[in-house]
């Protein structure tokens, strides 16, 4: 695997492919990341991943300070799983950046109490499309917001480039697996897989659910210690919260704290 840390190194590298899959991450990987390096792979082209912790998408300046930083085995997880090039660019990417601002989508689930946050996430992968020129992007789908944020970005813009969702990675409690998993304690990542027992209580009663079983399942997270961000019924669209829980397609989100640590998860009913 070639480790790249500047833009002209990038362009020489970046000339000799004609398509290429990225994987744009933060670092600190786990399984759910090397699923999105497999399925990069899945497509025999050359595998692009890049590590950056963006300080643009972080509303609170701890929360940047203290991301989880684990360069060396991210390293060797990337050339154990085939990756081809690590882009490991520097603060100077933020030189002159275009600053992207987020559609109306992104002021729902987590942006509603996360201002600014999808605005620094469009403008940092924006400036990574422009430099890597990707053919295609992995993103998982335990972002789905993000996902879709980037999606739309894409399409309105006109950029050459496929976005691809890949389905959410879960450990055997069915916890959606995520670096800010590693702040948590062994009791604590067993009481977290009740986020997911609690999206598929409300995924398997959707035909007769009502507004007061979303307010119970919430008051039940609450008595286990959680603080809710969220739990949402959304058109998966548009995000906006929906009443009629009979159609198709819907998603059912939720953020929620357990002490400072914040998790998401969803399942998308279909």
């Amino acid at each position: 695997m070639e480790i790249i840390k500047n833009i002209e190194d990038l362009n020489k590298f970046r000339s000799n492919y004609d398509q290429i899959s990225f994987v744009p991450t933060m670092g600190n990987l786990h399984d759910g990341h090397i699923s999105l390096i497999k399925r990069a792979n899945e497509y025999n082209d050359t595998v692009i991943a890049s590590i950056f912790i963006n300080p643009l998408q972080f509303n609170d300046k701890n929360d940047f300070i203290n991301y989880p930083k684990t360069l060396d085995s991210d390293i060797s997880l990337l050339i154990k799983n085939e990756c081809d090039c690590l882009f490991l660019p520097d603060q100077s990417i933020l030189n002159n950046i275009k600053q992207i601002k987020s559609s109306y989508k992104s002021q729902h689930l987590c942006g509603l109490n996360r201002p600014g946050h999808f605005d620094g996430v469009l403008t940092i992968v924006n400036r990574l499309f422009d430099l890597v020129k990707p053919t295609r992007a992995i993103f998982g789908k335990k972002d789905y917001q993000q996902l879709l944020l980037i999606s739309d970005f894409v399409k309105e813009n006109n950029l050459p480039i496929n976005i691809i969702g890949s389905e959410i990675v879960r450990d055997q409690s069915g916890l959606a697996l995520s670096s800010r998993n590693n702040h948590l304690s062994a009791d604590e990542k067993k009481l977290a897989s009740n986020l997911y027992k609690t999206l598929n209580i409300i995924a398997n009663k959707l035909d007769t659910l009502t507004i007061n079983d979303i307010i119970n399942e919430k008051n039940k997270l609450r008595d286990l210690g959680f603080s809710i961000d969220y739990l949402n019924v959304c058109n998966p669209l548009e995000l906006s919260e929906e009443s009629n829980y009979n159609i198709r397609p819907l998603i059912v989100a939720i953020a929620a704290y357990i002490g400072e640590i914040r998790l998401i998860d969803n399942i998308l009913i279909t």
